[in-house]
């Protein structure tokens, strides 16, 4: 029983440090930004797998927690996570939006937290060509700053594939999180550059230890 105990103890004390962490980076954001302004925010790795929806997922919850309306996307359309991770189903979502116009309302979920709103990935089977047309994604986030305080998009990592980099150019700032032991430094730096040449500021650096 003293074992189940010492076991429950300790994750209970993770959880506390990882809530207390995201309260941290909630509260640095929030001195970086206009407070009567909606934003749009890109959450990336450099490069390789990395588990970092538990990060925007947590993030987003603290924002709505902490009285924003917020919409969470996963814009991870290669290998989507979040409906996993929020236990929901994943047949329509962010592609349905941008490709048909569909209200956002529409397919995200606004049932696990007061505040928040879920857009899970969609389906997808293939790439659509036309999925990352800049008017197509401007168009729906226009859309999405009338209805929310803040958008956060969950996106893959930024220097293998191109679509955090076409998205980033649609929104007002970036963090970037980096794994201990996986990410390479050289990496890190390579997506710090690209980052700074889209001339979006990047509001945050998340050092994830596991």
């Amino acid at each position: 029983m003293l074992g189940v105990n010492r076991e429950r103890s300790s994750f209970f004390a993770k959880v506390s440090k990882i809530e207390e962490q995201v309260k941290i980076l909630r509260s640095n954001i929030e001195k970086q930004i206009e407070d009567d302004q909606a934003h749009v925010l890109l959450i990336t790795s450099p490069k390789g797998v990395s588990p970092h929806v538990s990060i925007s997922s947590q993030l987003a919850i603290s924002f709505a927690e902490h009285g924003k309306k917020v919409l969470l996307v996963d814009a991870n359309l290669r290998n989507p996570t979040m409906h996993t991770y929020f236990n929901l189903p994943n047949s329509k979502g962010f592609l349905d939006v941008i490709l048909h116009g569909d209200n956002v309302f529409t397919h995200a979920r606004t049932d696990y937290i007061n505040r928040l709103s879920i857009l899970t990935a969609g389906n997808l089977f293939n790439t659509p060509i036309d999925l990352w047309i800049s008017k197509k994604i401007q168009y729906a986030i226009g859309n999405w700053k009338e209805k929310f305080d803040l958008v956060l998009f969950h996106a893959p990592s930024y220097l293998e594939l191109s679509d955090a980099q076409v998205l980033v150019n649609h929104c007002d700032g970036v963090l970037l999180v980096v794994q201990s032991g996986k990410t390479k430094r050289k990496d890190a730096g390579d997506a710090k550059l690209q980052i700074e040449r889209s001339n979006k500021p990047i509001l945050g650096v998340i050092y994830q230890t596991r």
